[in-house]
């Protein structure tokens, strides 16, 4: 019996392929979407394990709670929080965090301190520990997270670094995926076949190509299935839509004036001239209800009290 196409309503016919809207996976409203809720466990539970397999470590049999958009508060207005992608508590109290990474700079630093905030949310007073959760960071990356790195994925660990060289504790793992490596030999689904962790890649960074191909994919686990059951709401969302194609104007104009800024070299016009453009963008993102408060101040990187002072009168 034919699996039911998961990016078509009952009533649509097959034929319909060229209304689909084509959104990337990978953008975070996109990502966040798909994985918002208690029904896409089955698609990062299979994702996760997809990912946990491949590096060599114990999967998980069950996800406890998933969530996105997960704010990690600061204690007062000035301190840093954070807003991740995706967080879930596993089995024993596990706890994964899945981000979509567009930024390079201090990929390590930022994967740190989220790792951190989220084991802070978990501590309860008096916890040994030997009973802190574990933290394990997930960040699918389009650039490669070192220089002259040839893997598709870059472990990072706590070690003792005199010899003998060896793990000082597991509390704390984070993985890099690099994309760019990934595509240099898996451009086709057949270059995939029969691996879960690069089937999940393939979709996660093509998303609906066609028809066939869709078909394909969701009869390779249900996971995949479950995945594109969820991506085919988000697509056929058009609030999600249109903040998908805001969110994509707002990335372009700010590597544009980035770009724009280095090919000239001129550090305080960065600082100044781009920095308030920066600012514009993302105030007029929060006037028109596209983006929270919080989203803007921390992709600014500062607080929101700040932010509010800085774009009052922009």
């Amino acid at each position: 019996m034919e699996t039911p196409h998961p990016l078509r309503g009952e009533n649509l016919k097959m034929s319909e392929e060229k209304n689909v809207t084509r959104l990337s996976p990978l953008s975070n409203l996109v990502f966040a979407c798909i994985f918002k809720d208690e029904k896409s466990k089955p698609a990062m539970l299979d994702f996760l394990n997809s990912v946990l397999d491949y590096v060599g470590k114990e999967k998980i049999s069950e996800i406890i709670e998933i969530k996105s958009e997960y704010s990690l508060l600061g204690e007062s207005h000035d301190q840093k929080y954070g807003r991740l992608d995706v967080r879930v508590k596993g089995e024993s109290g596990r706890l994964f965090e899945i981000e979509v990474q567009i930024e390079k700079d201090y990929l390590n630093e930022r994967g740190y301190f989220y790792g951190s905030r989220m084991v802070l949310d978990e501590f309860e007073s008096g916890t040994p520990y030997n009973k802190l959760a574990k933290v394990c960071v997930i960040n699918i990356a389009d650039f490669h997270v070192r220089e002259g790195s040839t893997e598709i994925v870059e472990p990072v660990e706590l070690m003792y670094t005199k010899e003998p060289v060896e793990k000082a504790m597991d509390a704390f793992t984070m993985y890099h995926i690099q994309l760019p490596e990934f595509r240099k030999n898996h451009k086709t689904l057949e270059s995939v076949k029969g691996n879960a962790f690069f089937t999940w890649l393939y979709i996660l960074d093509n998303g609906y190509k066609s028809e066939e191909e869709m078909n394909m994919l969701v009869q390779m686990s249900p996971g995949i299935l479950n995945f594109a059951e969820r991506y085919g709401i988000a697509i056929n969302d058009p609030d999600l839509i249109r903040r998908y194609r805001l969110e994509m104007d707002w990335l372009r104009d700010e590597r544009t004036r980035i770009a724009v800024a280095e090919n000239r070299g001129i550090e305080k016009g960065i600082e100044k001239g781009i920095g308030k453009g920066i600012l514009k963008t993302l105030k007029n993102l929060v006037d028109d209800g596209i983006i929270d408060l919080k989203v803007a101040a921390e992709r600014a990187n500062m607080s929101e009290a700040l932010f509010l002072e800085k774009t009052a009168n922009l």
